[in-house]
């Protein structure tokens, strides 16, 4: 539990999860088309979550 607590706080998790909010908040607030940003949020979540690690 703690190691994946430590995982989570790694840089690359933390710039995953902004960019998901970013664009999440654009989408709600009219300025970009809900499915553009369902488009970039998918984009960015599969690249961080299929990325092998070595």
């Amino acid at each position: 539990m703690l190691e994946a607590l430590k995982n989570l706080l790694k840089i690359k998790s933390i710039m995953t999860l902004i960019a998901g909010f970013v664009f999440g908040y654009m989408a709600i607030s009219g300025k970009l088309q809900a499915e553009t940003a369902a488009g970039i949020i998918t984009m960015v979540f599969t690249f961080y979550f299929t990325k092998e690690t070595k």
